[in-house]
């Protein structure tokens, strides 16, 4: 078989491609892909919860910011979505502490329990589990770690600590070294404040938090941090900030234990336009989504929007590319809407049964506003939805390079509008349909579904180690597997 109308070769179709069993293929570069034809990558959609926003600045302790500096969790034996958070009540500088939120029903609705671990003034029951080892806790990341098999350290916190200075009144405690802040030992500290650093925390539920008496490293990250158990390499890492000369960007750390971290790279940078004001990091489906924050100072001193989120991946967690620069994520809303300036995401998302949900802070205010307020708001992605391979009114193609799999059933992730179909046939090692697999032998697929089993006359079973002819028409397809 030879495509030739309108198509795109990729690398030699020798290159055979291991895609496991089970573990959901994306489009999200070309990979897996030999060759196509009148077909085009084209973000997904998200759709923002028609309330947000769902947490807002309704106590004491949070009246100035519900800042998501912080990260959400799906708990699984509860089937729940834990939200960690950083409360603020102070309206001109940074007093943050950890709060916590949950939802029992996917994201839509959520509460602030009224937990009796710190109080706050008069109010014996809060929603805050943790107090700043350094005055302020600087984009705290909880993340839930079933690879430990200390039920103690279940929930794990990567953060940094530092006083406000501005606030306070006294004199910056940092310095440059390269690109990254450090801790300035000459600088005098206020009374009762910790050192300034990077700290980690263990807890067995995600409220009762035993922090590190001393931090890790006297390394300072202003932003929201992004960490979590690499299964690929065996390790935790985590994205911070650092300091380039195309400004805010983003550096990557790993460590063994959680304790004793590697010294930060560089992993992916901004320019002077826009600079990376925070990325969180999600390890899905074998591969790792970032969620860039943009930083555009000249839209944001012409009035216009300021932090919003774009798509990075990345195969090994080092090496990233930004899928659709200059395409929104989660786009900010309209002027004079209540996230019409920033949309800050949080450091990972969580993945539900059929989607994706993405919590944020927004806000209708620059960055430079000093009493920034920020509610946190949601929205979400279908399944896989990150980017598909859509064909319009001509039919397109996508031919696979050769996958190592152990056969199974092939299913679809698929959108197919009327008119439209997605069929599959599998290729012998010349490129020649397979008798039985062919084009002819497969039903349409012609509905819209984030799981879809495709089958040839009965046949609901492939062979292993196919290579995959993918045929569609007004559809997009966002991705496939095979299962055992």
């Amino acid at each position: 078989m030879s495509l030739v109308a309108a198509s795109t070769a990729r690398e030699p179709e020798s290159e055979t491609r291991d895609i496991g069993d089970g573990r959901r293929q994306l489009f999200l570069d070309d990979w897996l892909i030999a060759e196509t034809m009148n077909v085009q990558r084209v973000p997904g959609q998200v759709e923002k919860h028609p309330g947000n926003p769902v947490i807002r600045r309704d106590k004491p302790w949070d009246a100035s910011r519900c800042d998501l500096y912080g990260n959400v969790v799906y708990d699984a034996e509860r089937d729940r979505l834990q939200l960690f958070y950083s409360a603020n009540n102070v309206p001109n500088g940074h007093e943050d502490r950890l709060a916590y939120a949950e939802s029992l029903d996917g994201g839509v609705t959520w509460s602030k329990p009224e937990l009796d671990i710190i109080p706050y003034k008069e109010h014996a029951r809060t929603n805050l589990v943790m107090l700043p080892p350094a005055f302020v806790f600087a984009g705290p990341c909880v993340f839930r770690d079933d690879h430990d098999p200390d039920p103690a350290k279940r929930y794990k916190l990567f953060t940094s600590s530092y006083p406000d200075t501005a606030y306070l009144g006294i004199p910056r405690i940092y310095t440059h070294k390269g690109p990254f802040l450090w801790q300035d030992y000459s600088a005098a500290l206020p009374e009762g404040c910790g050192s300034p650093g990077m700290y980690v925390a263990y807890s067995p539920d995600g409220l009762h938090w035993q922090c590190s008496g001393e931090p890790f490293s006297s390394m300072l990250s202003d932003t929201t941090q992004s960490a979590f158990w690499d299964e690929r390499i065996g390790k935790y890492v985590a994205y911070v900030r650092a300091r380039t000369d195309n400004g805010r960007s983003v550096a990557r750390m790993v460590s063994a234990d959680f304790e004793t971290w590697s010294e930060p790279q560089v992993v992916l940078e901004g320019t002077q336009a826009q600079s990376l004001y925070s990325m969180g990091v999600t390890r899905y489906e074998g591969v790792y989504i970032g969620t860039p924050w943009i930083f555009d100072q000249p839209s944001e001193a012409a009035g216009g929007p300021v932090i919003w989120p774009e798509l990075a991946f990345s195969r090994d967690g080092a090496t990233w590319q930004r899928l659709f620069p200059d395409t929104a994520l989660v786009p900010t809303g309209p002027p004079g809407s209540a996230d019409s300036r920033q949309i800050r995401m949080a450091a990972s998302f969580a993945v539900l049964k059929d989607r994706i949900v993405f919590v944020y802070g927004q806000t209708d205010q620059p960055h430079t506003t000093v009493d920034m307020k920020i509610d946190i708001g949601t929205a979400t992605l279908r399944r896989d939805g990150f980017a598909a391979m859509a064909a319009g009114d001509t039919a397109g193609q996508i031919v696979t390079k050769p996958l190592a799999h152990g056969g199974g059933e092939l299913w679809v992730n698929a959108q197919v509008v009327e008119g439209g179909y997605v069929k599959a046939e599998l290729l012998d090692a010349h490129g020649r349909p397979m008798l039985g697999y062919t084009e002819e032998d497969c039903p349409a697929f012609e509905g819209d579904s984030v799981g879809a089993p495709l089958s040839w006359h009965g046949k609901e079973s492939i062979p292993a180690n196919s290579r995959i002819h993918f045929l569609l028409r007004n559809a997009k397809l966002y991705a496939f597997w095979v299962e055992s």
